[in-house]
C-alpha cells in the first residue's frame, strides 16, 4: 500500500513514522509512505498558499490551486481523502476500507481553513472527531496508524478481532501482572482457566463498559 501525504508540514511525521507498527511494516514494504510539501506549489515566487477568505473573516485560508497541483503529481491517481472538521466522523469500519485501497493520498487543511472547492477534488472527506485541531497533520497520523493495523501482515491477524468498535462495542477490560495491586485485585474468574466463563465474562463487561461510556454505540447496533 502507497501513502502519499499531502502538507505543509512534512517534518512534523518523522518521529511517529519510525516508531512501532508503522516501522515494521516499511521495513516489510507492506507499506510505503511519500510527502508531498503542498508550498512547492505555492504561487508566485513567493510560493503562496493562502489568502483571505471572501466575504470576511478572521485568519487565511488555504488555496485550492497549490492543492490541485500537488495532487495531480500523483500517479495513478490515488483515492484521496481531505482531512477537515467538516467531514464525516472517522471510524474502524471507515480504517478498514482505506486499508484495501492501493493508492491513497490525505490532504492535510492548515490556518483557519481551507477552500471548500478542495472537496471536489477529494474522494472522501474526513473529520477524527467533534473538536479543532490546528491542522490535518495530526489526523493524517491517526489515519495512518489506525489503517495500517489492517494491512495484512502488519500485525497478527487475530488481534483486532476482539478490539473496541469491531463488534459495536467496546473492548473488555483487560489484565496482567501482578494478581494484586495496592488491593485491587484481577477478577477471579480470569485465573479460572474455564474459558466458557471467561468468554461470558468479557461479552458481559464488554457491554457494561459500551453502556457507562459509549450508549451511543449501543442505540447503532
Amino acid at each position: 500500500m502507497k501513502i502519499t501525504i499531502l502538507t505543509l508540514f512534512p517534518e512534523v511525521f518523522e518521529s511517529t513514522f519510525t516508531k512501532s507498527i508503522i516501522k515494521r511494516a516499511l521495513e516489510k514494504k507492506l507499506l510505503s509512505i511519500e510527502f508531498i510539501n503542498i508550498r512547492h506549489f505555492g504561487l508566485q515566487k513567493r510560493k503562496i498558499v493562502d489568502d483571505k477568505p471572501y466575504g470576511g473573516g478572521e485568519g487565511m485560508v488555504m488555496m485550492v490551486e497549490p492543492i490541485a497541483k500537488a495532487l495531480a503529481t500523483i500517479k495513478p491517481k490515488p483515492y484521496t481523502v481531505l482531512l477537515s472538521a467538516s467531514g464525516k466522523k472517522y471510524s474502524q469500519k471507515t480504517a478498514r476500507k482505506l486499508a484495501k485501497k492501493k493508492n491513497l493520498a490525505l490532504i492535510c487543511g492548515h490556518y483557519e481553513g481551507i477552500d471548500a472547492r478542495t472537496e471536489e477534488l477529494a474522494d472522501m472527506v474526513i473529520s477524527i472527531g467533534d473538536f479543532i485541531l490546528t491542522g490535518g497533520e495530526l489526523p493524517a497520523m491517526v489515519i495512518v496508524d489506525s489503517v495500517t493495523r489492517f494491512i495484512p501482515g502488519s500485525i497478527n491477524p487475530k488481534s483486532p478481532v476482539d478490539e473496541s468498535f469491531e463488534k459495536g462495542l467496546l473492548e473488555y477490560p483487560q489484565y496482567t501482572r501482578p494478581e494484586v495491586f495496592k488491593n485491587k485485585k484481577v477478577p477471579q474468574v480470569l485465573l479460572s482457566g474455564n474459558h466458557a466463563k471467561i468468554s461470558a465474562w468479557r461479552k458481559e463487561q464488554s457491554i457494561k463498559r459500551t453502556q457507562r461510556n459509549r450508549p451511543d454505540l449501543l442505540k447503532t447496533n
